[in-house]
């Protein structure tokens, strides 16, 4: 008798583990579609956005909350143990295309806790939430791309650098004025008003891409030097006086 008891007992005792192991594991998500503004709100708790676009897209722009991770569409399924499966989790991508289509595929592989953002990114912004961008927008130092402080990417020396280079810019510069280029670059610009179309985004990321892969030398050594120009902002005043913007162009 005492060894049916026995039996019974840990019968009862694996149930009642995976039982909870089960209600660990099984978080269900109350929408399988979320609006941004939603998205939001339980981005603001413990949910989990898994953004599925590209790394160069987040690059450009990304959802700035404090709980993300990119794992590109085509990663999805080999990374798909890092998911977790008792959490709200909210894919998302620039539209919603994709990120519903990582959805699907989580959903067949038996995840309950996932939902997909409605219009991705464009959504995002579009209602005004906090985003991010990696690129370098033009610097305060470098609104002249001849500014002794400026380096090939951008972004602004160091004192030191800047001070240790004066002497060799100042030469350069000289030899510039009587006709003599001592150092020949070529110099790319991205220009875009306040209100950036996706014309404007995609031009931008692109052109990145593009110059990051096959001009990675080039932009290292300073032969070629990128800047993203905000045509509103007063501090490249300067530096549009000598750009002639193609008439079409009204930085809206």
């Amino acid at each position: 008798m005492n060894k049916y008891i026995l039996i019974l007992t840990v019968i009862a005792a694996t149930n009642f583990i995976s039982c909870n192991s089960g209600t660990k594991n099984n978080f269900v998500s109350e929408k399988e579609t979320v609006t941004a503004k939603e998205a939001d709100e339980l981005l603001k708790g413990n949910a989990l956005l898994i953004d599925v676009r590209e790394p160069d897209e987040l690059d450009e722009q990304s959802y700035d909350v404090k709980n993300s991770v990119n794992i590109p569409l085509d990663s999805i399924e080999s990374k798909i143990n890092s998911i977790p499966k008792d959490q709200q989790v909210i894919l998302a991508c620039q539209r919603g295309g994709r990120s519903q289509k990582a959805f699907n595929l989580l959903k067949e592989k038996g995840f309950t806790n996932i939902a997909n953002l409605d219009g991705g990114m464009a959504a995002w912004s579009d209602a005004g939430l906090p985003t991010k961008s990696a690129l370098s927008e033009t610097k305060p130092c470098c609104v002249d791309p001849n500014s002794t402080d400026c380096n090939p990417d951008g972004t602004c020396k160091t004192t030191a650098s800047a001070k240790d280079n004066s002497n060799s810019v100042k030469t350069e510069t000289q030899s510039t004025k009587s006709g003599n280029l001592v150092n020949n670059h070529l110099e790319v610009y991205a220009f875009h008003g306040t209100r950036q179309c996706e014309t404007c985004k995609n031009m931008k990321a692109n052109t990145t891409t593009a110059l990051n892969k096959y001009f990675s030398e080039e932009l290292k050594s300073g032969k070629i030097v990128f800047q993203i120009i905000d045509v509103d902002d007063s501090k490249n005043e300067k530096l549009l006086k000598n750009i002639r913007l193609p008439d079409c162009f009204d930085g809206k």
